[in-house]
């Protein structure tokens, strides 16, 4: 039986939506919806039923319920027997190559005064992929950014999106010569769509996950660029034109594992804000009135 369909399955009981847990889980709707499919098949039983609107458990789902917290509850005592054990431990830190400068070293000096001698393991990949690893519990901290607040997740502040280009830079606007993060960026796909919508003509010259590809793209041709406004370094400017599609502002956010639980979220994600300078700071939307953990 596979621990991650019990854990829907157990969220569900919590929720009381299959749309809830796919949220909270990173899935789509219909991913959660098979697994509950295949728990029926396995156990030869429906476990869902409609009321009205609303999916409910039948009876044999909530006989089901006890048996399933108990096996999520012996693989958590299971995983925290042999993480006391004499092997070192290893965090694993995912982030998008967009962050993974300041913040990153952050994250690591944070957790080396919690739990020292601690080795650590760095993924940068899009947040796409990031998120399917959390998921399968492939990472222990996580930095992604959200265009809605994550009720598990805590926030750090907010990025506004910007159009960028080398300083100094000639750009010509007919058409707009654009590089771009891959299409599971935020800022790419607001872009597409604003230039499409609003019929402007542009050229798409390149994408890429990497930040420092995309900097060198900027330096190295009359192009410009959607990034959030942290991510703007020395020798870049940003361009302000009627004819660009606005880009949205979005939560810079951060998870921590439970097999990890020494580490408060909340605390590492106010060092982070911490760490940044004042040409960040000027940026960066201050924590204030941001509600941390704030429900979806």
């Amino acid at each position: 039986m596979d621990i991650g369909t019990l854990e829907s399955f157990v969220l569900f009981s919590e929720l009381g939506s299959f749309a809830k847990v796919a949220e909270k889980r990173f899935r789509t709707n219909a991913a959660i919806s098979a697994q509950m499919k295949r728990l029926e098949e396995e156990f030869e039983a429906q476990l869902f039923q409609r009321e009205g609107r609303n999916v409910v458990l039948t009876q044999a789902g909530k006989d089901l319920l006890p048996f399933a917290q108990y096996m999520l509850d012996l693989n958590r005592q299971a995983k925290d027997r042999l993480l006391q054990s004499s092997k070192p431990l290893t965090l694993v830190v995912g982030t998008p190559s967009d962050y993974a400068n300041d913040f990153l070293m952050v994250i690591l000096n944070h957790v080396q005064e919690i739990v020292p001698d601690l080795s650590t393991k760095l993924i940068i990949r899009p947040t796409a992929e990031l998120k399917t690893a959390w998921e399968n519990s492939e990472i222990d901290i996580m930095l992604f950014s959200s265009e809605s607040l994550i009720s598990e997740a805590s926030v750090i502040g907010k990025i506004r999106g910007v159009w960028v280009k080398a300083q100094g830079a000639q750009v010509s606007s007919n058409p707009w010569p654009i590089v771009l993060y891959d299409d599971s960026c935020l800022f790419n796909r607001h872009a597409i769509r604003g230039f499409k919508e609003a019929g402007i003509d542009y050229r798409l010259v390149s994408t890429s996950s990497d930040t420092n590809v995309i900097h060198h793209l900027l330096h190295k041709n009359r192009v410009i660029a959607a990034m959030g406004d942290v991510c703007l370094t020395s020798g870049l400017e940003q361009v302000t034109s009627p004819q660009l599609p606005s880009l949205p502002i979005v939560y810079l956010m951060v998870r921590v594992s439970e097999r990890f639980s020494a580490i408060d979220q909340d605390n590492l994600a106010q060092a982070m804000l911490g760490i940044l300078d004042d040409r960040i700071a000027s940026y960066l939307t201050p924590r204030a009135g941001i509600t941390q953990r704030a429900m979806t």
